[in-house]
């Protein structure tokens, strides 16, 4: 009986003993699980989110330009450095025409448009954008003759002109001519016919880079490109080819024709 009653009494503590509470512990490991769901689709929004880095805009602080006297490289390149400016990179060059990037500063693009406009070593200065480079590679390409005159200490008319393979004329006036800026007009079928027979009247590499005597002063200079080749001549004198004067006269007087200058 004794027996009986202490085995009921043992049975009573463990029935009555402290019990493992699973629930709890499952609903501990659901809300683990939970955030670290939450904490993964967070990452993945923040990801998603994350803006994609735009390209940058290369052209943003370029000019293009081509230079007024191709064999002034070295020159035009102190002048940019003197000027503050960075000369980046030659993209064309055919002897008679050299194209360049250049970089300016940041928000200086109106300002520099201007100053390099102006100067005397560029003919054309443009924002670098797309296929402005071609443009002006295929303008310099179906160029036919560019003429060019410097000034001197008096009046003497400072302009240059050019004309492509098509008979087209762009002229520049800049100061003490009849017509300031551009100007442009088409050479009628015989007048481009009589002008390309002077050109071929001999053979343009044939002529010396230089007429001139730099004993004389105040001379404006004349400069002929044609073919590739750049002729510089300051002084008119029996040195001169007849064939380039006689070329140099022909083009001067249709130009005098259309009261671009006196």
């Amino acid at each position: 009986m004794k027996v009986l009653s202490l085995s009921l009494f043992l049975f009573a503590l463990s029935c009555g003993g402290p019990k493992k509470d699973t629930t709890k512990n499952d609903v501990q490991k659901n809300d683990v699980q939970k955030s670290n769901e939450k904490e993964q689709t967070k990452k993945e929004t923040t990801k998603q989110i994350v803006p994609e880095k735009k390209e940058v805009n290369t052209y943003e602080n370029e000019l293009v330009v081509v230079l007024n006297d191709p064999s002034r490289e070295e020159k035009t390149k102190e002048y940019l450095k003197n000027s503050g400016l960075q000369w980046k990179k030659k993209v064309f060059d055919n002897g008679a025409s050299k194209i360049a990037i250049i970089e300016i500063p940041n928000n200086k693009s109106d300002f520099w448009l201007k100053a390099l406009g102006n100067s005397s070593e560029f003919r054309t200065v443009k924002l670098n954008a797309e296929n402005v480079i071609d443009n002006l590679i295929k303008k310099e390409e179906n160029t036919l003759f560019t003429l060019r005159k410097t000034g001197c200490f008096g009046d003497c008319p400072i302009y240059s002109a050019r004309v492509d393979k098509e008979g087209n004329v762009t002229f520049n006036g800049k100061e003490y001519v009849s017509v300031k800026g551009l100007k442009e007009f088409k050479l009628t079928d015989k007048e481009l016919k009589t002008f390309t027979e002077k050109l071929n009247k001999k053979d343009f590499t044939s002529y010396k880079d230089i007429y001139d005597n730099p004993k004389i002063m105040d001379l404006p200079t004349t400069y002929i490109l044609h073919k590739g080749k750049q002729v510089k001549i300051r002084l008119w004198n029996d040195d001169v080819p007849e064939e380039l004067m006689d070329l140099h006269e022909y083009f001067e007087g249709i130009l005098l024709e259309k009261k671009l200058f006196e």
